[in-house]
């Protein structure tokens, strides 16, 4: 469910918000409620930022991966924060911030996963003679 609020903006903060709408194809509303959520989302979660991706918007670790690829490798670490952390070279607390995000909203984090894991089904598709090869686990063993 969605409510109409009406904010009053500076001319060239609307005029700028517009520029956005047209070059997005999408209404000012829709810029306007996103940059909100956004901004929100980002005081909740303090090491979350949203940066584009293929004209996507997606949260990510502040100067860092985007959540999706944090959890991604957290579920090979059981989820342990300390784990991810010296594995991705993160403070304790970007990794931590990571997981709230995921706890908070894990229907888009899933889904952005789940895209992921679909990537080598369409490559396939574009390139029938595309092949997928795992490393036996004692050498990725090794490797780790």
């Amino acid at each position: 469910m969605s409510q109409p609020v009406t904010v009053r903006l500076l001319d060239p903060t609307a005029d700028e918000l517009r520029l956005i709408a047209s070059r997005e194809h999408r209404s000012v509303s829709e810029i306007g409620a996103r940059f909100i959520d956004e901004g929100l989302r980002q005081l909740r979660f303090l090491y979350i930022e949203f940066r584009s991706f293929n004209g996507e918007r997606h949260a990510c670790i502040k100067g860092a991966l985007q959540v999706w690829q944090l959890i991604m490798v957290a579920k090979d670490y059981g989820m342990d924060i300390e784990k991810v952390a010296e594995h991705l070279e993160l403070k304790r607390e970007q990794v931590q911030s990571g997981f709230l995000y995921y706890d908070k909203y894990p229907e888009e984090i899933d889904q952005a996963l789940e895209e992921n894991d679909l990537g080598y089904e369409r490559l396939k598709a574009m390139l029938p003679n595309l092949r997928l090869y795992s490393m036996p686990a004692d050498l990725k063993s090794a490797v780790d």
